[in-house]
């Protein structure tokens, strides 16, 4: 069981905490709401990984489209100054890489979620509000739920008490 005002690890039939004082009974009929927190954060880690997953794959259909466009010889007529389908599928290849880099971010901040790394509700909080213009239906979702588990009082406090548990 954690203090619910700095996050102390305490006992389970303690009734003050040892390092701020504070009156612990009260905490005792949040204990309930303190295990929903923790599937609500699961559920959140696993969400931004299934999103890195689909992010990921789409990455990687844009590369493979880039390089397709650099490698198709298609007869361009001769007032053409460059040549456009190589300069597409290089833009496309980028993208590409731009959009795996990205999956990689939003898997780290997941995984960092789970684990409950001190930095990774900070990285969850930047990469959903990036996942808002994101699948557009779905990370709005993802998104909203995101600030709902990470902004509410209990989940700040909920975090911040198992972030410094693990880092321990």
């Amino acid at each position: 069981m954690f203090c619910t005002q700095c996050g102390n690890a305490v006992e389970q039939q303690a009734r003050f905490c040892s390092k701020c004082g504070k009156d612990l009974t009260p905490a005792l009929v949040n204990q309930e709401s303190k295990r929903d927190m923790s599937m609500h954060i699961n559920i959140l880690g696993w969400l931004l990984v299934g999103s890195a997953i689909l992010t990921g794959i789409g990455g990687l259909a844009a590369m493979l489209v880039g390089r397709l466009i650099e490698a198709r010889h298609i007869p361009l007529p001769p007032d053409v100054a460059f040549p456009v389908m190589h300069f597409a599928g290089g833009i496309t290849t980028i993208i590409g890489f731009a959009v795996l880099a990205v999956s990689c971010g939003i898997a780290a901040a997941g995984i960092g979620l789970l684990q409950y790394r001190s930095w990774a509700r900070v990285a969850a909080i930047v990469v959903s509000a990036l996942m808002i213009f994101h699948f557009f239906p779905f990370g709005v979702a993802i998104a909203i739920y995101a600030f709902w588990v990470l902004f509410s009082q209990e989940g700040q406090q909920y975090y911040r008490a198992r972030s410094a548990d693990t880092m321990a």
